[in-house]
This record gives C-alpha cells, structure tokens and sequence, in this order.
C-alpha cells in the first residue's frame, strides 16, 4: 500500500512550478547550463540536490519533466531511507503504519507537485533527528543543518532541537549546528546576493479588509498570528495535522526499548522544530503560505502527527473514548491525504475575486476552506479519480481494523445496571 500510495503521489496530479518554485528551479537550471548564479531570495541549497536528477533528465533528453519530480523523487527516497535506518530499531507494524499515514494520510501531496523547498527541509531536518537518535549523530546533525538552512526562517525550529539537544546531553557542543546553519545561511547570502539587496520577492501585496492587510515583511501581529496559524479553518495545523492532538508520551514510554530507538524523543524534537516556525512565520505577512493548500510553511508536522496516530491505532491500552478519538483523527487524516492530491487545485473562486479580495474566506472560514469546500460545491470526479478514492478507503479501513475491534469488543463489555429503567 505504501508503494502504491507513492506511485499515486506521482502520477494523480500535475506536475506544476509557480512562485518561489519556479525561481530555485530556474536558478539551478541556470546555475548548470549557463554556470551563472542566481541572485534570487530562495536558498540553492536543496535544488543543489537536484543536480543528479538534472543529469539524469539530460542523458534521457528530458530535464523538464525530470526536475518537476524532483520532490515526489526524494519524498520516496526519504520513506525507504526511514524504513532502513528504523527496520530493527522499532516495531515493524508501527513502522509500517507510521510510513503509510505519512504517503496516505498526510498533507504531502501538494508538497511534491512542485519545485518548492519545503519537502527537503522536512526530510532534511526530520530524518535527521532520526539519524541523530539512530547513533549516526554526523550524518543525521548534517543533514539538520542543510534542511533548515534550506528555509531561513526555520533556523528558529533548529535553535530549539540545539537547545534541547543540549539540556538533554548536558554539552554545550549541541549549540554547534545552531551556529553553523545561522553562518551557512549568511554564507549564501553574502556569495549570490550580498547584504545590501533588497529583500523582496517582487509581489504586489493585495490590501483588503483585513486590518494588516497590504502590509510587507513581519508585520502580522504575533498573537493573531499564531491564533490564525493554529486555529484558522483554511490552515490550522489543528485541522490539517490532526494527529498532534493525540497524546503520545505514557504510550509511547510504554512501548519504549532501551536497545532501539527513542521514538518520544523525536517526537519532541519534531514538535519543538515546529513550535519554532510557528514562532517564526507568526508575524510573517504571508503566514498562510500564498495560493496553497493547507498550511504550506509546516511540512514538517506531518511527521509527529502521523507517528502520534500510529502509536493510538495499536496502543491496546485505551479506553473506548480514545479509540474514538483516534479513529475520528484517522478518518480526517485519510480525508486530508484524499483531498490534497485529487482536489488540491479544487479552490472557490471567491479566493482570487478582484486580486484576492476575499481571499480571507479562504483562510479562516470553514465553508471555503481546502478541507471543506468540496463539501461545499460538490466536484465530479473521473473515474480514474473515484479509483483513488478506493485505494483511500482500503488504506482507511486496514489502519482502522485494529480500532474497530478494540471498540466492539468495549462496547460488547458494556453492562446496563440492573436498576436502569425505560
């Protein structure tokens, strides 16, 4: 099922590049076909890792089609590189589950359609921690820095996991790749821009009725911020990363094995990675992450949601009405990967109506939200696209199995007092 759910990730959706997409693919074509660098404002560091499918694309007489796959490539690469490194380390059907929740239940869709860098930083930095607790502290503290320098902003989320890194060991060294991703990101800066240029993407901010509208750079108050970043119905992370909500810690000690893997420690190091760019893009005047799908900027969340929901689905310990939250998070979270990649370009006209004038409908209402709007105004699917859904379904109902049954056999053991009357 996982390897069908990748193969689906590849060909159920179009392989676009827009926005800052385009400018890093642009900036490596040029960097390789007419050694000139580019001065754009979006990081070379992950579309450098691109370079080996560029060649490829190449000698096949085809680099187009090749770089556009670029993300789907090590999105794939990334699943069979985790099932690797955690195969002995960890329960094998919790792998599995943690592995297909991510491919099918997740948010990744949107991610790998395109040339944006929010895929490598994810892999980068949450396969790294993994590596890191692995005992392949270089590879995987390596890997961090790269994916985090990939996203500037995301040096925050990396100041937290060096920080807590250090607590942890009781070593000052763990603030090492802090520094290093911070001197990393200058370095690109001073070599293909300088510090004198203007920061800027050249796009014309639409002033609405919204009080901050109109507005450039950090200039979204913090509270709201983070309110609309959590909260909001078009791109709460408490609605498109669901699994967050789940309790892990008493369970995931539970199933703890001193000779493995310390899966709740990267649990906590995901969360804290991502408690830092909610810090980070709370008053960034784009929060919301542009003409996107969900919430762009927290890729990385898929990672702790989708392994807090694998632990609730085998977790044989919970009580019925927990076993009832996690199959309400499977359902939402199946739904969520459905709807990302079949209907991730299903959005309500009103979002571009007079240069996005309504386009906070998008962003805080449920009617017109990614999520529910194919509720709203129903689409007609193809049947190709119903096909998809069936494999959804499948995938759903082999997670859900283990729910089901713990709840049957709970609501079996129900017993009525006797002193109970019509």
């Amino acid at each position: 099922m996982i390897v069908i759910g990748l193969v689906l990730l590849t060909v159920a959706q179009d392989q676009r590049l827009g926005a800052d997409g385009l400018a890093r693919y642009d900036a490596l074509r040029m960097l390789l076909e007419q050694g000139q660098l580019s001065d754009t404002i979006y990081s070379m560091i992950g579309p450098l890792f691109a370079a080996p499918v560029w060649l490829f694309g190449a000698l096949a007489g085809d680099v187009d089609i090749w770089l556009r796959h670029y993300n789907v490539i090590i999105f794939a690469l990334g699943i069979g590189v985790t099932y690797w490194l955690l195969r002995d380390l960890m329960d094998r059907d919790l792998l599995r589950r943690f592995l297909l929740l991510l491919v099918a239940g997740s948010m990744i869709a949107p991610n790998v359609n395109n040339f944006y860098g929010e895929t490598f930083t994810m892999l980068g930095v949450g396969l790294g921690i993994l590596a890191v607790l692995a005992r392949h502290s270089a590879v995987g503290w390596s890997a961090i820095v790269l994916g985090a320098a990939n996203t500037p902003a995301s040096l925050v989320g990396l100041g937290f996991v060096s920080l807590a890194e250090t607590v942890h060991a009781k070593r000052l060294r763990y603030l090492i790749p802090a520094v290093v991703g911070g001197l990393l990101v200058l370095a690109e800066i001073g070599l293909r821009r300088g510090f004198d240029a203007e920061y800027t993407n050249n796009v014309q901010i639409a002033k609405t009725v919204m009080p901050y509208s109109g507005l450039d750079g950090f200039s979204y108050p913090f509270f709201f911020g983070v309110l609309a970043i959590l909260f909001s119905f078009g791109k709460g992370l408490v609605f498109y990363l669901p699994g967050i909500l789940l309790p892990v810690r008493k369970r995931l000690r539970e199933i703890h094995d001193p000779a493995g893997i310390d899966l709740y420690r990267a649990y906590l190091l995901w969360m804290l990675f991502l408690g830092g760019l909610v810090l980070a893009y709370a008053t960034w005047w784009s929060w919301y992450g542009g003409d996107w799908w969900g919430p762009r900027f927290f890729l990385l969340g898929i990672l702790p949601a989708s392994l807090a929901l694998a632990v609730a689905i085998g977790y044989r310990n919970a009580s019925l009405l927990a076993n009832l939250a996690a199959l309400a998070i499977l359902i939402l979270s199946i739904w969520i990967g459905f709807d990302s990649l079949i209907l991730g370009a299903y959005w309500p006209g009103t979002c571009f109506v007079n240069y996005y004038q309504y386009a906070f409908l998008c962003h805080f209402t449920p009617e017109f939200s990614s999520l529910w709007y194919p509720f709203v105004d129903k689409p007609t699917l193809a049947f190709w696209q119903l096909a998809v859904l069936v494999y959804y379904a499948f995938v759903l109902l082999w997670l859900a199995a283990p729910l089901i049954e713990r709840m049957a056999k709970q609501i079996a053991a129900i017993r009525i007092p006797r002193n109970w009357t019509f």
